[in-house]
């Protein structure tokens, strides 16, 4: 009884189907109108860079699945983890080429490290957040890690800083800045996530009433 009622009140395949093809006809025509028509109103032209879209959807999207993640977690195969990498790498071969061609069009040149940690920093924690899991037992190996990550990343910012390196952007950023940076990425998956995760697996385990 509890099953069908749950069910009856999700909208069936055809409806979702449906929406997600209205739905990308609609965008399709958006962009093809700002880039191609013309249409002053989508506020879209050559100027509107990939960096520009990343800086608009990557937040908002990795948000959006986060409930899909949370929900699907324990059901990741390898197929899944081998697609994700394969985008990952796609993606810095992109950067790369975005940088060394130039492509002016993907909007990377002249953004530094401080740039991309602002960009995709929190959206990275969000999409990979969900897969974070603290070691049942800390081990030496675990402390290696964790010391040697903490490591490596103060010497970068130490050298962004006193080099210093004009392609990490530190220099001119104050105590202030790191902390805007760092916390919300910082807070999420220690506080945030896990409640989350919690409470989903009490929801999808409760009894029927």
């Amino acid at each position: 009884m509890h099953n069908a009622i749950v069910s009856s009140k999700r909208p069936p395949r055809w409806a979702l189907a449906g929406g997600g093809v209205v739905a990308a006809v609609a965008f399709a025509v958006y962009v093809w109108g700002g880039y191609a028509g013309g249409w002053s109103w989508t506020g879209l032209s050559s100027q509107v860079t990939l960096w520009d879209w990343l800086e608009g959807l990557a937040l908002p999207v990795t948000v959006a699945l986060l409930p899909l993640m949370l929900r699907h977690r324990e059901r990741l195969h390898r197929r899944h983890k081998a697609a994700a990498l394969l985008g990952l790498v796609v993606f810095a071969a992109l950067v790369l080429a975005g940088y060394l061609v130039p492509m002016s069009w993907t909007g990377f040149t002249g953004n530094t490290l401080w740039d991309w940690l602002g960009l995709a920093l929190l959206p990275a924690v969000v999409a990979t957040s969900t897969l974070w899991h603290a070691p049942p037992r800390w081990t030496a190996r675990h402390v290696g890690l964790l010391t040697s990550g903490t490591v490596l990343a103060g010497v970068l910012v130490a050298l962004g800083y006193l080099v210093p390196w004009t392609w990490t952007g530190f220099t001119g950023n104050t105590a202030w800045d790191w902390i805007k940076l760092l916390l919300l990425p910082i807070l999420l998956p220690i506080f945030v996530v896990p409640r989350l995760v919690r409470a989903s697996e009490r929801w999808a385990t409760a009894p029927p009433p």
